[in-house]
């Protein structure tokens, strides 16, 4: 029997910087004003994560992405699920009262 040892990748464990954090917490926020009983605010939340234009920003959903590694498509995906199923609760509601 040979007995080796078993070979892990060496990352580095490290602390996120202030813009990093910075960049989170925006895209948190985001998330959180979809739920806003604010019309304006919802809205403005909702074009975060659907906007499409080349925006440089580096508070921009792609931007905030491309630092994480996560997919922009699946989150903008996960938001117009998200924005259904509250348009058609709010249907459902509409045709109770009435």
């Amino acid at each position: 029997m040979v007995r080796g040892r078993i070979l892990t990748p060496q990352i580095e464990a490290r602390s996120l910087m202030a813009e990093e954090l910075l960049m989170l917490a925006v895209l948190e926020q985001a998330f959180a004003d979809l739920d806003s009983g604010c019309p304006a605010v919802r809205a403005d939340a909702e074009a975060y994560f659907l906007a499409y234009d080349a925006d440089s920003s580096p508070f921009s959903l792609d931007s905030v992405c491309a630092q994480f590694h996560l997919s922009p498509s699946a989150i903008r995906g996960e938001v117009r699920k998200r924005m259904r199923r509250r348009e058609a609760a709010k249907q459902k509601s509409l045709a109770h009262a009435a």
